[in-house]
């Protein structure tokens, strides 16, 4: 098995330091978003559709 070299420079370890910061809040924030109930989930289509106008009607 062989074994890759890992930078432990300052720089590269603050770099991944920052990273898991940057993951820990994202997945702090997202625990507490409320996701909206089953019946209520709409996909991007549905909502950008909901959201046009209707085509005039012609005879």
């Amino acid at each position: 098995m062989v074994m890759n070299k890992v930078d432990m420079s300052a720089s590269a370890v603050t770099a991944r330091l920052k990273r898991v910061s940057q993951l820990r809040r994202l997945c702090l924030s997202l625990k507490k978003a409320k996701l909206p109930p089953e019946g209520a989930a709409k996909t991007t289509e549905q909502r950008a559709e909901a959201s046009q106008p209707a085509p005039p009607k012609t005879k």
